[in-house]
Formats: C-alpha cells, sequence, structure tokens
C-alpha cells in the first residue's frame, strides 16, 4: 500500500501516545489538548493498516450531536486524500483500503442514540472519547464482547469528573502492563500558553480550572463527603489501638446480587479488620459475624436492620449476641445538619478520620479507602445533608460503598470503655474524647 498523507502532524505530548506497543491506553488530557483529533489520526492509521478482513473500528463519545459536529469533521478531513474512500454522511462512516484488500470501516457513535444498537458490534479498534461522561453500563456490555473477538485495540479518554468509572480505568492504567497511560496536565503539555492559562485561571473557578486544566480527579467530586486528605492520612498514620476503648463491629448486609456484605472491626482511632462476605445467606452471615464476635469480644455489633439485614439482627439477638438495630433510612438526631440517619453516621465518621488509623492489609486497606471516597453529597431545600444513594453511586459506574457503610455504622452511639466508672471519665477528659 502506498504512503498516505493524512495532513496530521502529532504534537510532542501524543507522540508517545502514537508509538505504544500496549493493546490498552488511557489518556487523561486538559481541555483544548487535541485528544480527538489524535484518537481520529490513531484511529485512522491502525485501520490502514489493518491486516484483518472487513475490518471495523470505532470512536465512541457521550453524544451524538458532539461527534457529527467535532470528531465527524476531524474524521473526514483526515481522510480526504484518499480517492478511494465511501463516506457516509447519515451513518457516520468512512470506508477504507486496507491490507487485507478488503473495505475497513471506522464509523462514529453517539453512545445517547438507541444505545442498544452498539450491541453486538465487533471491533478491530475502539476509542472512548469523553468516557468519564458516558453511562458505565456500556463497559460490559458494549466495549469488552465487542474486541473480545479479535482482540481489538482500547483507548479509553476523558477529562476528570471525580471518583466515576474513568478514574477506575485510569488507576487499572497505573497498575496494569497491559495499558498504556497518560496524563495530561496544561501546566505540562506547552499546548497553551503561559498567558492563556493566566487568563483561564483567572476567569474559571479554581475547583473548575484544577479539574478541566490541571486533571485533577479530587476537585471534580466537589460534592465529595469525604475529603481525600483525610482518608490518605488514615492510611499512613501509625499508632496502636488505645486498650480502654470498646471493641465496636459494623456489619453492612448486601442487598444486591453484586454487592458483598461487609463486616468491620474498629477499636478507639483504629480500623483492626475489614472482612467481605459475597453470596451469603442470612443464617451463613449471621454465623460468619458470631463466630468473628467470639474471636474479639466487642461491646457493640451494629448491623444495618433495614431490608434482608432485619434477618441477621434477629439471629444475633437471639443468640445473646450485644446488637444494635441501625436504621439507616431513619431520622438522623440532628435533624437541623442531616437529612436521615445515613449521612449523620457518615458526618460522625467524618470527623473521626481526622485522627483515625487504618491498620489493614493492602487489599482491605484500598476497598475501605475507594468506598470512603466515592459517595457524594448534595443540600435539602432545607439545608440539610444528604448523602448520595448507593444505586446513584452504581449509576456513575462506582461499586456500592458497602466497607464504608459498615464503618460509618460503628458511630451509631458513644460507648463507655468496660470497667470504666463516670467519675473516672470526668476526671479524664481524654479519654471522653476517645470513646468513638
Amino acid at each position: 500500500m502506498p504512503t498516505i498523507d493524512l495532513g496530521y502532524t502529532p504534537r510532542p505530548a501524543f507522540r508517545p501516545f502514537h508509538m505504544r506497543t500496549e493493546n490498552r491506553a488511557c489518556l487523561v488530557c486538559h481541555r483544548r489538548a487535541g485528544k480527538t483529533v489524535a484518537l481520529i489520526a490513531d484511529m485512522v492509521d491502525n485501520a490502514l493498516r489493518c491486516p484483518k478482513p472487513n475490518g471495523r473500528f470505532q470512536l465512541l463519545a457521550p453524544l451524538h450531536k458532539q461527534v457529527k459536529d467535532i470528531a465527524w469533521t476531524y474524521l473526514k478531513d483526515m481522510t480526504a486524500a484518499i480517492l478511494t474512500r465511501t463516506v457516509n454522511e447519515s451513518e457516520l462512516w468512512v470506508a477504507l483500503p486496507s491490507r487485507a484488500g478488503t473495505p475497513v470501516r471506522v464509523r462514529l457513535y453517539g453512545t445517547d442514540v438507541n444505545p442498544d444498537a452498539l450491541r453486538g458490534l465487533y471491533s478491530d479498534g475502539m476509542a472512548l472519547d469523553e468516557y468519564a461522561d458516558m453511562n458505565p453500563a456500556i463497559w460490559d456490555s458494549v466495549v469488552l464482547p465487542a474486541l473480545a473477538d479479535r482482540g481489538g485495540y482500547l483507548v479509553v479518554s476523558g477529562t476528570p469528573r471525580g471518583y466515576n468509572a474513568f478514574y477506575k480505568r485510569y488507576q487499572e492504567s497505573l497498575r496494569d502492563e497491559r495499558w498504556y497511560s497518560l496524563l495530561l496536565k496544561a501546566s505540562q503539555s506547552a499546548v497553551l500558553s503561559a498567558d492563556t492559562l493566566v487568563d483561564l485561571a483567572r476567569e474559571m473557578p479554581p475547583g473548575k480550572y484544577a479539574q478541566e486544566m490541571e486533571c485533577d480527579f479530587t476537585q471534580a467530586a466537589t460534592a465529595q463527603f469525604v475529603p481525600t486528605e483525610l482518608v490518605e492520612k488514615a492510611m499512613v498514620r501509625l499508632g496502636q489501638a488505645d486498650a480502654r476503648m470498646p471493641r465496636v463491629l459494623g456489619v453492612d448486609v448486601a442487598r444486591f446480587g453484586d454487592d458483598a456484605s461487609v463486616l468491620v472491626t474498629r477499636r478507639g482511632r483504629v480500623v483492626e479488620a475489614l472482612q467481605r462476605f459475597t453470596k451469603r445467606d442470612l443464617v451463613t452471615l449471621a454465623n460468619e459475624v458470631m463466630k468473628w464476635a467470639d474471636s474479639v469480644r466487642p461491646q457493640m455489633i451494629y448491623v444495618d436492620g433495614a431490608g434482608v439485614g432485619g434477618g441477621v439482627v434477629d439471629y444475633l439477638s437471639g443468640a445473646g449476641y450485644p446488637v444494635r438495630d441501625v436504621q439507616v433510612g431513619g431520622r438522623a438526631d440532628d435533624r437541623v445538619r442531616y437529612l436521615n440517619k445515613r449521612a449523620e453516621l457518615w458526618g460522625e465518621m467524618r470527623e473521626w478520620l481526622a485522627t483515625a488509623q487504618f491498620q489493614l492489609p493492602d487489599d482491605e486497606m484500598n476497598i475501605l479507602c475507594a468506598d470512603l471516597l466515592g459517595p457524594a453529597y448534595s443540600y435539602t431545600m432545607s439545608g440539610q445533608t444528604a448523602l448520595e444513594r448507593k444505586q446513584d453511586m452504581k449509576n456513575r459506574g462506582l461499586a456500592s460503598p458497602d466497607a464504608g457503610d459498615a464503618l460509618a455504622l460503628t458511630f451509631f452511639e458513644r460507648l463507655a470503655p468496660r470497667g470504666l466508672r463516670s467519675a473516672d471519665m470526668a476526671e479524664d477528659a481524654e479519654a471522653m474524647e476517645d470513646v468513638w
């Protein structure tokens, strides 16, 4: 095949991306970096080199209008020099010659228009542009099946939108050698002039600038309930649990098929253990909790008793274990500040995190930290804090924060340490503060 000039000169920041050998890539880029142009150029180049017959390449974006107004223009301009191409304006595809001798098709999709039509695709290469704004359900229902048959490449790209599905892919790209990873900040890319960046920083809200131009995932979650800094410090803070403090357990009982029941053990400022149980019936789960309670002798066990959790409460109570039925959907004690009990428990936990310690293995540590950072919050018309619902988090592509909820349950009440008299407490203000 003769050499074809696409009329594209890659910006220096994207040259390593075009030279990558990994089959998957994640591009976290600031606004106006030129990532969509780079994605189209990369896709056209791969399509022209495709050795398989009837090659298929797709670029997906959140909105049909978006992909038609922007990416479609890039695709047509970049392939204009290919005289044998075929262009379909209504379906947004071009057919190009390939090494296999059969036409290869590059097509653009908006995931907002008839998403069911995306099912059944096969792909030799796929790019997800602005993945943070897409319904994360397409990952399992469209993306992975499409790539499976022919081992196609995948590029996930976008600008941060908080701790959502895009953040998860970026974190995966940092850990997995199969991924190429690029984090491109405006202050480092040299794409925009220093004067332009100064003007943008002056005109944009600080958090928005950090998100859009400096690719800051933490700033994107302006409604993130637990600050990232609190969790990061708890991960590295050293110390031992105060033996005077009561040991308590929190049990979040799974309600959905993908969720896990979680048992968290806390003593004062220290999270001592985290255990996850999947596909356990109520009796089996109750037995697991009782077995652990026999081992660590907690002063109290707090169970989310709403729905199926009530059965676990009944089993533990009937067996003589100290247990509290916590109705997280019920009224908060502080009804001025919080919409319901769950929001209030998370509020108490957030304050406690300022001096907390996580003494957990890495896997359990990562689970807990992700759960704590996941939920967002909002305010009601009355000014009460409302914590994001689990289902709404799933709609953002995040897992249910089961471990975070289990830990929050342990803040249902303040317990006096065993054997500590009220007079002793009056004399020991520090102990009073540490009762959590």
